[in-house]
């Protein structure tokens, strides 16, 4: 009687462990060839990030701000061995009457329109609200190679246009956020 429960307990034990470890094994290869794994960075005042924030507290009518940015298939000079897709999504309240435009500058004298994100958007369709009633604005997708090293230089343009010189639009405070969702390329 004694043997049959010591059988019978270790094999509970023996199934318990085993499962485990098996699940644990399938986890972990399943997650490394994840699809949705984030391989493209921004580069923005020499770090990478998978999201810039701009505060747009300063900003008064009739003000003009560029900012410079990339985005890049390697890090420390190793590249990501995959083809990768990668999108922006600009983000905002919009409280300020603001125009943001995102440029992918192709050379020092050519720059081509990738976004431009504002109120009039939503007529359009080529941007939404979100549930936090955020503005959203998508680019379209663009891709890299994995041969050599790439590095896409961008400019984001935001235009408070001098017309809203008004005590109304005075004081008001927004935000800008860019996110990057970038994924392996999958062959067509």
């Amino acid at each position: 009687m004694k043997l049959r429960i010591l059988m019978i307990l270790s094999t509970l034990i023996l199934l318990i462990l085993g499962s485990g470890i098996t699940y644990s094994l399938f986890t972990s290869i399943t997650n490394l060839k994840s699809m949705d794994q984030n391989v493209a960075k921004f580069v923005f005042n020499a770090e990478r990030l998978n999201e810039l924030q701009f505060p747009l507290i300063d900003l008064k009518p009739g003000d003009i701000k560029e900012y410079d940015f990339a985005v890049s298939n390697n890090h420390s000079g190793v590249l990501t061995n995959v083809s990768v897709s990668y999108q922006m999504l600009i983000k905002t309240y919009h409280l300020v009457p603001i125009d943001i435009e995102l440029y992918k500058v192709i050379d020092e004298e050519n720059e081509e329109l990738v976004i431009k994100c504002n109120e009039e958007c939503l007529d359009n369709e080529e941007c939404q609200r979100n549930e936090e009633h955020e503005l959203v604005c998508e680019s379209p997708l663009q891709e890299m190679g994995h041969s050599s090293e790439v590095l896409d230089n961008y400019k984001l343009k935001v235009i408070f246009s001098s017309e809203y010189n008004d005590p109304v639009y005075a004081d008001l405070v927004d935000y800008l956020n860019i996110e990057i969702k970038s994924w392996q390329k999958l062959e067509d």
